[in-house]
């Protein structure tokens, strides 16, 4: 009873601590070099990968795993705000068959998800919010048994 509590109170713990240190940037997007305040400090990028290693079919969020804050893409040297993430091109760089989910929206709480088709190796696919939604929130890797992997090509 006493080690499933102190594991309850430490996931917890983690939960929130999790929460505070990703908290999203402002509707102006992060500033060039970091991000805002609070925020995690890794800016979508050419080169990011996404990868999946389970041994049971999941998705995994691509912006806990790899990518970071997929909502706005600065330039290195860029200056002022970094404009909001119309597209990223992913390549299916691993051997498995993957699909990619877009999480999209235009407010704080609102979540649309775009399922993809199947991507096979070495394909790639344009993944972009939903019309009429602001803000790509997220992507996820959907892949079956074993390893996928995705890597952003580039960002519109």
């Amino acid at each position: 009873m006493r080690k499933a509590l102190l594991s309850a109170a430490l996931a917890t713990a983690a939960l929130a601590w999790s929460a505070v240190s990703c908290a999203g940037a402002g509707a102006e997007g992060p500033r060039p070099g970091g991000t805002t305040p609070g925020a995690v400090a890794r800016d979508l990028r050419v080169g990011a990968v996404c990868s999946s290693r389970f041994a049971f079919a999941t998705d995994v969020s691509c912006g806990l795993v790899g990518l970071g804050d997929v909502r706005f893409h600065c330039a290195d040297g860029h200056d002022g705000p970094c404009p909001r993430t119309r597209s990223v091109t992913f390549e299916n760089i691993g051997r498995a068959a993957v699909r990619l989910v877009a999480v999209s929206g235009s407010a704080p709480g609102e979540r649309h998800e775009t399922v993809f088709p199947v991507l096979a190796s070495g394909a790639r696919a344009v993944v972009a919010p939903r019309a009429g939604d602001r803000y790509l929130f997220d992507v996820l890797l959907r892949a079956g048994v074993g390893s996928a992997a995705v890597g952003v090509v580039a960002i519109g």
